[in-house]
């Protein structure tokens, strides 16, 4: 089972994005191979790619356009393994990360996407608060606050991410969460194991301007104003967070996007 992990940068990152690569020349499975697609500073990380030819299968491809949702859709159309991973270029991956994956789809038939736990080393702790035991995720709802790089898939030729959301677009977060919605509306099998895969620095969790209007996006596209009002309500009340401004912004200009479309 080939393994293809898609690297997209915006080649600002040279001293991570040599950090990832020696973590994955160390991996204990080898039938996989890394493609890199650089919006930017092409020929720095192409002189990088190059000095891992031998220790590693990379491929490196460059993007004229930028975009986190682009650059991944251009790296599906490429790679040429089974299994799909989504990487970012400032994380890394313990010695068994891809074994562990590889092992969990051969041994589950069930499994079309698997989710699993990002830690931080340098902190000593969990990305986030996860769920403590494996679940199947069969609700839009259970895939919320999702990371793409918890996410590993059987590689689809027929789903794409949508290039409005992600870094670099019109809406620049909910990139993840939308693919996922996608799957489960395609009625992929999509199962989650607390098992640690990827490591990542822990950042911060207050949502900028941005991010928030993305997210009102995100549920203009996939739960309508009812629910809105309710998710708006529950950060009111459990976080002391009004986001009502930029939420109501983002949900009523992807409505009016949509409309004129």
């Amino acid at each position: 089972m080939k393994i293809s992990l898609l690297v997209p940068t915006l080649g600002e990152r040279e001293l991570e994005f040599k950090r990832l690569l020696d973590s994955l020349v160390k991996q204990t499975y080898k039938n996989f191979e890394v493609v890199v697609i650089s919006q930017n500073n092409h020929q720095i990380f192409s002189t990088q790619c190059a000095t891992y030819k031998d220790s590693l299968e990379i491929r490196h491809i460059t993007s004229k356009v930028k975009g986190l949702s682009l650059s991944r859709n251009i790296g599906l159309r490429e790679a040429l393994g089974d299994i799909i991973i989504l990487s970012d270029d400032d994380c890394w991956y313990p010695e068994n990360a891809l074994q562990t994956i590889q092992e969990e789809f051969c041994a589950h038939s069930e499994i079309d996407v698997l989710l699993t736990q990002i830690y931080d080393p340098i902190s000593g702790c969990l990305y986030k608060n996860y769920e403590k035991n494996a679940k199947k995720l069969t609700k839009a709802t259970n895939l919320l606050s999702r990371s793409s790089i918890e996410l590993a898939f059987y590689k689809d030729s027929n789903l794409f991410f949508d290039e409005l959301f992600g870094l670099g677009a019109t809406y620049v977060a909910g990139e993840e969460n939308d693919y996922l919605i996608n799957c489960l509306k395609a009625h992929k099998r999509i199962v989650y194991k607390p098992v640690v895969t990827v490591y990542h620095e822990k950042k911060n969790n207050k949502e900028s301007s941005a991010q928030l209007q993305a997210k009102g996006a995100f549920y203009a596209k996939h739960f309508g104003f009812i629910i809105s009002n309710l998710v708006l309500l529950r950060d009111l009340i459990k976080k002391h967070q009004n986001n009502y401004k930029e939420f109501w912004n983002g949900y009523f200009n992807y409505k009016k996007s949509k409309r004129i479309h």
